[in-house]
């Protein structure tokens, strides 16, 4: 394959070869200059110790050229170093990060693809803002977008359409989440989006959905595609209370995945039922388009929101003034989200959602009673501590949550043999 490389982006002869770091910087500036949108990397036939690199464009290859395997292949890994990538996974994984260069601030999602050799996908997202076409692409049932076929719609929400998709080479079943035409003239929303992408790809939790890939439609909306998962906590609420044992369960993996999030640096920031979902053990959050970074900029100049986001009846007092969302915040919605998995009902209801709100901010915090099943003070004590109005009240961490529910489930087995002792 001989090198049809733009002048912008020269490869020197061997002796002079850059270092990966260099190459790497190389790349992504190259792709920012010529609003590519993902860098691919591929080696080639065994016996060929070189290295394919595409750019491409709405599907369109701007731009190929092929180094020696040792570079290639140390610049794919110097990508998964900044994403802190596991390259020794059996399996696709994601990462996220942020550059910057010539041409500003880039996003940039890395897929590494164990293999003989590291393969990798790039996906780059410029500081410029994205323009969105006046031909809308087909985003319907029987449509293809990248190596994705379009096989049944989900569902959908004010920010993205889901479908089921098949990958047409490897024939396996996939979510895909696009970001709807009408929010795609919102940068917010963009931004949101891309979060998502970068928020959940951070995360290595069995609790935590995964994300395999990420691209762009032709007409410029972002998509990410992620486990296919079924069956909403949601859902299974609308069926009645669960018992106190069950609850526990949950609640107990909710909180190490949180715990996971939390240690990678990430803030769901709108744990409810709708989020969860029950596809086996454990369960799994998903949705983190409205997740936080707490290394994010934004975060560190301490600004108050100008809207409230997330779900009304799992939002933390804090949130609600107007603070950015963290871990005692995640812990709160826990907190409501285990309250009405066992009483039925979330611990706070209001005709409107300022009235909702308010009950946040002042109304005293009920006591948890179950439905057909009576509810130990130990598991109250727990919930009452996570719906605390002040953060500094609640647990310290998801971890001393999860030491705390782990006592009450003690609590609740004991209980249960004693029942069989009485007389």
């Amino acid at each position: 394959m001989k090198s049809a490389i733009q002048p912008r982006l020269p490869i020197p002869p061997a002796p002079e070869l850059p270092t990966p770091s260099a190459f790497c910087d190389l790349l992504i500036d190259a792709a920012m200059a010529s609003g590519a949108e993902l860098i691919w990397f591929e080696p080639r036939l065994p016996g060929e110790d070189r290295y394919d690199i595409a750019l491409e464009r709405q599907g369109r290859v701007l731009a190929t050229t092929t180094v020696p395997g040792t570079l290639g292949g140390a610049t794919v890994a110097r990508l998964a170093l900044l994403c802190e990538l596991d390259l020794v996974a059996r399996r696709a994984v994601t990462g996220a990060c942020q550059v910057r260069g010539p041409e500003g601030t880039a996003e940039v999602v890395v897929t590494t693809r164990a293999g003989r050799a590291l393969r990798a996908e790039v996906a780059v997202r410029g500081s410029r803002p994205r323009a969105v076409s006046d031909g809308p692409t087909r985003i319907e049932p029987g449509a293809q977008l990248g190596q994705y076929r379009l096989l049944e719609r989900l569902g959908a929400g004010g920010m993205g359409e889901v479908f089921e998709v098949s990958h047409t080479v490897l024939g396996r079943h996939h979510a895909l989440k696009v970001l709807r035409r009408e929010a795609a003239q919102s940068d917010d929303a963009g931004a949101r989006f891309l979060r998502e992408a970068r928020a959940a790809a951070r995360i290595r939790h069995p609790g935590i959905v995964d994300v395999f890939d990420f691209g762009y439609t032709p007409d410029g909306r972002p998509y990410l595609v992620m486990e296919l998962l079924d069956g909403s906590l949601a859902s299974h609420l609308a069926d009645g209370a669960l018992e106190p044992q069950q609850a526990l369960r949950w609640a107990r993996q909710l909180a190490s995945a949180l715990g996971a999030a939390h240690d990678a640096g990430v803030i769901h920031a709108d744990v409810s039922p709708t989020n969860v979902l029950l596809a086996g053990d454990p369960v799994k959050l998903v949705d983190f388009g409205l997740a936080q970074l707490r290394d994010d900029p934004a975060r560190a100049a301490g600004a108050r929101a100008e809207y409230v986001l997330g779900t009304p009846s799992y939002i933390a007092p804090e949130v609600v003034r107007g603070l950015p969302a963290d871990e005692k915040s995640d812990q709160y919605a826990l907190g409501a989200v285990l309250f009405e998995m066992i009483a039925g009902r979330p611990p706070y209801a209001a005709p409107t959602i300022r009235e909702l709100c308010i009950k946040h901010l002042v109304a005293p915090i009920p006591v948890l009673t179950g439905g057909q099943h009576p509810v130990p003070p130990e598991l109250d004590r727990v919930v009452a501590r996570c719906l605390a109005k002040r953060p500094a009240d609640r647990f310290p961490t998801m971890r001393e949550l999860d030491a705390a529910l782990v006592e009450v489930e003690q609590a609740l087995y004991v209980q249960g043999w004693r029942r069989w002792l009485a007389p």
